[in-house]
């Protein structure tokens, strides 16, 4: 299994009489309308953002930066192809940071371990962390490894490939206080709401 090491990232102190909010977003696969819709809720109810993957083109990574203000930290996805071009658009942000295949930092006190895959992020030894995330598949959910917390916060794409179906444009925020997960969704009226996937 994969042990990330522990360090800290960067990042602001959470508003006061709260614990830091991490904002999960996975797969936007260039679906910059939905993007527009979830980036000033998550600016506004999260401290931190970790992206995990398949934002696809460069300018997708460019509307992150310039619409959410607070750390940005983003893993490679398989649809990231121009890597290059995107690792010189974070450089333009001293906010966003590019990791590579695999996030690990302490934020908000609490170790978090991601990677885009699905099957990779299962190899991540769970005792050594509090959130294991990951995307890749479209499907959001959520588990308990052991006392960590895995989760997928869907996608914002809204469409499963494998199943051939629609899905949520949703993505998912962890309450590092609380060790608690909790998922939100864009409504048929095109309202955000909270929702339990499966549900």
């Amino acid at each position: 299994m994969l042990a990330p090491e522990s360090r800290p990232a960067s990042g602001p102190a959470p508003a006061q009489g709260r614990s830091l909010r991490l904002g999960l977003l996975a797969d936007v696969h260039d679906h910059v309308r939905a993007l527009r819709r979830a980036l000033p809720w998550l600016a506004q109810h999260t401290d931190v953002l970790l992206v995990l993957g398949d934002l696809v083109a460069p300018f997708v990574l460019r509307r992150i930066a310039e619409g959410y203000e607070q750390p940005v930290h983003v893993v490679f996805g398989n649809n990231d192809g121009d890597r290059h071009l995107l690792g010189a658009v974070a450089a333009g942000f001293p906010h966003v940071r590019m990791h590579g295949e695999l996030f690990h930092a302490t934020l908000g006190g609490r170790r978090v371990a991601a990677q885009h895959f699905p099957t990779i992020a299962e190899l991540i030894d769970p005792t050594a962390a509090d959130l294991i995330a990951f995307g890749h598949d479209h499907r959001a959910r959520a588990f308990r490894r052991g006392d960590a917390w895995a989760v997928n916060p869907g996608t914002l794409m809204g469409y499963d490939p494998a199943a051939d179906a629609d899905v949520p444009v949703s993505w998912a925020v962890y309450d590092a206080g609380q060790h608690a997960v909790a998922f939100w969704r864009l409504g048929a009226d095109g309202g955000i709401e909270g929702w339990e996937p499966g549900g």
